[in-house]
Formats: C-alpha cells, sequence, structure tokens
C-alpha cells in the first residue's frame, strides 16, 4: 500500500470507534460495573502471549537491527551533548577532579539496570520495553503509571539536548553562543527562543518516521564520526594534560567529600539517561535472544569508557577554579593553547546532539506505541505506517519536544530530567524479583506470598534506611544559604547507622537465595548472581533518588496525579472494552487476567484472540 493510500485510509479510520478506544454505548455499558472492573483492571498483569497478540493487530515492526546497529542506537542515546557540559558542572559544584568516580558510580546503577533490562528485553522481545517489563509482572496500573514518567522524562531530555545545537553551532561558526536565540517576554515572562532547536526537531522527526533502517543507518555514520572526534579530544587532552591540576583530588572547601562525590553522581546520571531505550527496539532486532544482551551491555560499556576518559582529560588540562561550567572542553583547548580545537568541540557537540534527539525520538515513540496497546492510549497514536513505523507515535514526540525545546531552556530542563528514569530502573528491578518469584495462575500458599513479600519490601525498607541516614540534616554537616556550617546533633552517630543499613541490605539478597526459590526461570539471557544484582539496582537506584531536589519530586506528583486521573476516566474503559471484545469473539475464551491483589487459581489462562473489527483494521494498514 502506498504512502497517500494508507493516509487516506487512515483518515477514515479515525471517523470510527476502533480508532479512540470505545464507542459511547461501550463506554457506558463499562460505566455500570465500573467498581468492579477498576478493581480488577489495577491488578491485571499481562501475559507475554497477550502482549504479541496486540503487537500483531496493530501491525509488527520490522526487524531490520543487528548487534553493531542496536549498540549503535543506544551510544547515540547516550552519547549527547550531555559530556559537553554536566563535567564542568559537577566538578565546580561538587566533587573537582573526582568527577570521573560520579560517573564510574551513575554507570554503575546503569549496569546494573543493563542486566535486569537484558533478561526482560530477551524473555519479552516487543516494542514498549519498560511497560512491558513491569505490566507482565506487578500489574497494568503501576506499569502505566511508571512508563508514562518515563516518557515525560524522555520528552524533557530530547529538549533539553536540542537546546544545545544553536550554541554550539554558533560556536562552529566562530559566532558568539547566542547568536541563534533571541529573548521574547510575553505575560510578564521572558522567554529564550530558539527556532533551530524547533525546526532541527521536526526535520528529525521526519527522518525517524521515515524507517528504523534509514534512521538508525544515520544515527550509525553519525555515532561514529563522533566517537572518533571524542578519542580525538582525549589523546589530545592527554598529551596537553598536567597532573598538578589532579591535587587536591577532592576539594578543600566542600564538606563530607565522599558525600559530594555521590551527589555529583546524581547530576553524573543525566549523560546516561537513554541507554534503555535500546530495549524498546527489541521488536525490531532480528535475533533478540542473541542480540538484545550485547547490544544493551555494549552500548553501556563503550559511552562508560568515553565519559570517564573525558572527565579525567578535562581535570587534567584545567585546574577547578578555572573550568567554564558552559563549555568546559571548548575553554579548556582554549586554557591549554590549541583554540583551534574548540571547533571540533563543537562538531563533536552538533553530533551528539544529533545522534541524541534522533534516538531520544526513537526510542519514547515505541513506548507510546506500547502504551496503546495496552489501552492506556487511543489505540489511533499506535498506528504502524506503510514502512512498517509507528509514524503516528514518532510524531506526536516529536511535536512535544520542539514546542517545549522552542520556549524552554537548557538549565531549567536538566533539573526535571532523572528522576523519571530513575523510578522505571527502580521498578524494572523489583519486577523481575518479583516475575521470578511468582508465576500467574501457580498456586501458592500464604505462607510463601508472605515470604516473598518480606523480601522485596525488606530489601525496599532497608535502602530507604541507608538514603535517609545518609541525607537528613540530623546526621551530617549542614551550610545554610548564609554560608553558616552547623553539625547535626547525630553526625557522630551517622556511620554506626549506616553500617547497620548496608548489611541489611547485603544480607536480605542471600536470604533471598537460600528462602526465596525461583517460580520461573526464563528459558534465554538470565541475569546473573541473583537475586544480587536486581537488589542491588534497587539499591542504587533508591540512593541516587534520595539525593534528588524536592522540585523533582513535586514535579514527579503532580505528573504521576496527572496520568492517573488519565488511567481512570479512559485507560480502564478503552482497556476493558478491547478485552470484551476479545472475549465475545470465541465462545471458549476465558477471561485473559490474572490479578495480583487475590491469591492466583489453579487454573492456566487461555489465549487472546484477536477481534475481527480489529484484525480488519490492522490488514488494513499493513
Amino acid at each position: 500500500m502506498g504512502f497517500f493510500a494508507s493516509l487516506t485510509d487512515d483518515g477514515k479510520a479515525l471517523l470510527t470507534s476502533t480508532a479512540w478506544g470505545f464507542s459511547p454505548n461501550e463506554y457506558y455499558e463499562v460505566l455500570l460495573k465500573y467498581p468492579h472492573v477498576l478493581r480488577r483492571r489495577v491488578c491485571k498483569i499481562k501475559t507475554k502471549k497477550e502482549m504479541e497478540v496486540d503487537a500483531e493487530e496493530k501491525g509488527p515492526l520490522k526487524r531490520t537491527l543487528g548487534p553493531v546497529g542496536l549498540t549503535a542506537v543506544g551510544v547515540g542515546l547516550m552519547l549527547g551533548a550531555g559530556i559537553f557540559l554536566t563535567p564542568g558542572q559537577i566538578s565546580i559544584d561538587y566533587t573537582g577532579p573526582a568527577v570521573c568516580i560520579s560517573y564510574a558510580i551513575a554507570a554503575i546503577s546503569a549496569y546494573l539496570s543493563c542486566f535486569c533490562y537484558s533478561e526482560f528485553a530477551v524473555d519479552m522481545p516487543l516494542a514498549g520495553a519498560a511497560y512491558n517489563y513491569i505490566a507482565g509482572s506487578l500489574g497494568e496500573f503501576m506499569a502505566w503509571v511508571v512508563v508514562s514518567n518515563l516518557l515525560f522524562e524522555y520528552i524533557l531530555a530530547d529538549a533539553a539536548v536540542i537546546r544545545g545545537f544553536a550554541p554550539y553551532f554558533a560556536i562552529l561558526l566562530n559566532q558568539r553562543s547566542d547568536f541563534f536565540v533571541y529573548d521574547w517576554t510575553y505575560g510578564g515572562t521572558t522567554y529564550t527562543m530558539d527556532w533551530w532547536a524547533f525546526g532541527l526537531t521536526l526535520a528529525i522527526t521526519a527522518v525517524v518516521a521515515l524507517g528504523v533502517k534509514e534512521s538508525t543507518t544515520a544515527n550509525t555514520i553519525i555515532t561514529i564520526t563522533h566517537v572518533v572526534i571524542m578519542v580525538f579530544i582525549i589523546i589530545a587532552g592527554f598529551i596537553k594534560g598536567d597532573s598538578a591540576n589532579f591535587k587536591p583530588f577532592f576539594p578543600n572547601d566542600q564538606p563530607d567529600q565522599w558525600k559530594q562525590v555521590f551527589n555529583g553522581a546524581c547530576v553524573a546520571f543525566f549523560s546516561f539517561i537513554g541507554f534503555d531505550g535500546v530495549a524498546t527496539a527489541a521488536e525490531e532486532v532480528v535475533d533478540p535472544a542473541k542480540t538484545m544482551p550485547i547490544g544493551i551491555l555494549s552500548a553501556v560499556t563503550v559511552v562508560t569508557i568515553i565519559y570517564i576518559l573525558m572527565c579525567v582529560v578535562l581535570s587534567l588540562m584545567v585546574p577547578r577554579d578555572m573550568i567554564d561550567p558552559n563549555a568546559a572542553f571548548a575553554a579548556a583547548f582554549e586554557y591549554v593553547g590549541l583554540g583551534w580545537a574548540k571547533y571540533i568541540v563543537a562538531l563533536g557537540a552538533i553530533l551528539g546532539i544529533l545522534t541524541g534527539i534522533m534516538m531520544g525520538i526513537y526510542a519514547p515513540a515505541r513506548i507510546l506505541t506500547s502504551c496503546c496497546r495496552e489501552g492506556m492510549l487511543p489505540p489511533v497514536m499506535s498506528w504502524v505506517g506503510p514502512r512498517q513505523t509507528p509514524w503516528v507515535a514518532t510524531w506526536i514526540v516529536g511535536i512535544c519536544v520542539a514546542i517545549i525545546a522552542l520556549f524552554t531552556d537548557f538549565a531549567h530542563l536538566t533539573d526535571m530530567v532523572s528522576i523519571g528514569t530513575l523510578v522505571v530502573f527502580w521498578f524494572v528491578a523489583v519486577a523481575l524479583l518479583w516475575r521470578r518469584m511468582h508465576v500467574p495462575g501457580a498456586p501458592k500458599t500464604p505462607l510463601r506470598w508472605a515470604n516473598e513479600l518480606l523480601h522485596v519490601f525488606g530489601m525496599i525498607g532497608f535502602s530507604l534506611g541507608f538514603v535517609l541516614v545518609w541525607t537528613l540534616p540530623i546526621y551530617n554537616t549542614v551550610e545554610d544559604d548564609d554560608g553558616v556550617v552547623s553539625v547535626g546533633k547525630w553526625k557522630n552517630q551517622q556511620y554506626k547507622w549506616l553500617i547497620a543499613m548496608a548489611v541489611l541490605c547485603a544480607a536480605t539478597p542471600l536470604s533471598m537465595y537460600f528462602f526465596c526459590k525461583p517460580a520461573y526461570v526464563p528459558a534465554g539471557y538470565k541475569v546473573p548472581l541473583y537475586p544480587l544484582i536486581p537488589c542491588a539496582s534497587i539499591f542504587v537506584n533508591i540512593f541516587l533518588l534520595g539525593q534528588l531536589s524536592i522540585e523533582s519530586y513535586e514535579r514527579f506528583g503532580w505528573w504521576t496525579l496527572g496520568v492517573s486521573l488519565l488511567y481512570v476516566l479512559y485507560g480502564v474503559f478503552a482497556a476493558e472494552v478491547k478485552d470484551d471484545k476479545r472475549r465475545s469473539s470465541t465462545a471458549d475464551l476465558a477471561d485473559p487476567s490474572h490479578d495480583v491483589c487475590e491469591k492466583p487459581s489453579e487454573s492456566k489462562a487461555d489465549l487472546d484472540v484477536p477481534g475481527a473489527l480489529e484484525l480488519e483494521l490492522a490488514a488494513t494498514k499493513v
């Protein structure tokens, strides 16, 4: 089917209830039994077979990616402009030359999550990644709330990255960094307008919507060039570096120096946002069982090595008090007498921005597609075009990014980014533990239920205890806004409580190994050192979450409230109508839901069969 013919069919389908999830009559029928439906759906666990049927109904994505292409997707997602901006800020505000350790700590969080993602990605090789993993383990509502926050974080991160294009492009043209932006005041508020960010985002969105092979081929070429430029920066930096700039390794003007290193890791984590986007490409990978673990782990390894080396180079080239937080590497080369190299730095930043935004639109479009397949959003958003890409979802994400990037500058956006991604990483680790322990439909005694819940919540609780002792003012040295330093009442007791919480956190996975034997073990890739790896991921992500600002949690709370209302007012109805159509299509088809709020029965869930209306629509779109 041609492109315009497909658009015509899509336009006609917009007038039907199939595009929006339900008709007014269907909405009313669900409303009559709403309390029962709401309770059941909140706890509904999605089976792998049901996810596969959903994918087939809406149009399967084309499998074209191999290990190299998938690794390039991950590197392109992470190796963006962040490395050119955040090391300077972390070094000045927190760590000094120890910024490389902050990046290593942030990388540990990413690595631990990598193993969890790899197991899920091989076991559920479908678009959507974290949504499928959580929906298949912890339930529909939890998956929607968590992944909707990840979607928002992706959009904000993309907008932050693309805002870096105009300043670096101006430097490349030997102009001032603000040459292409201007201030516009409306209603008493001043906006720094960036039309380069707006137009470039829409252009990249069009490339991604054309097809995964075209966009990932372009990404691979740009990523390789970008890495080559970074290698040049690293080599030149080591040649011109001075080891004297590494002293003192920890800044003397910061209280609790090691704590500043960990606080810096929370900022450094911004540079790792996006690796989970590799898992969203699982439905487009040729051989998921082999390619997914290679692609995910290889991408994080490449990026971690480059990040740490660039942090070391920056600290060798420039003393801490001479670092420019806005253009750290460009200013560093000027400082050592290689002013011409700032153009290479600018080119590297631009290439990082291009790959970052390209893959930053690619990944959330696949997550959005999965949410639509589940009935959380209108099905029209998951429609697959004639080139077998989710073009509607791609354009929705791209337009949102373009509008936000037009009005909002980099500094405001980076303050709001990390929390959603850390929450998703934490939930994926919890979901993996629960999936290994709990098989929907399998018989289980109350004692086993209690034992599993005790271990999971124990790991979460002990991790929270460690974070509270680490962060509460009563245990710390605190400096107020006036520069007055005060020592907390229990400062001298802090190390005792930290050791106690750390021992309990370490003992929990050991106890879990002996007393919580897995009820399910995947046939393909498995997380090594289970249950230590997912438990460590829970601990590290809770720790990093404990370092974020109050404003981040306020934003998280309001967004979570909004998506929860959307679920209650739309998602419950659309998902229930979708399942009702399936159940009515075959006389002997049982209810496919599994309730995690009740003790599982011994009966096995039947497989889903798509409704005739949905199959007919899918046939016209593929």
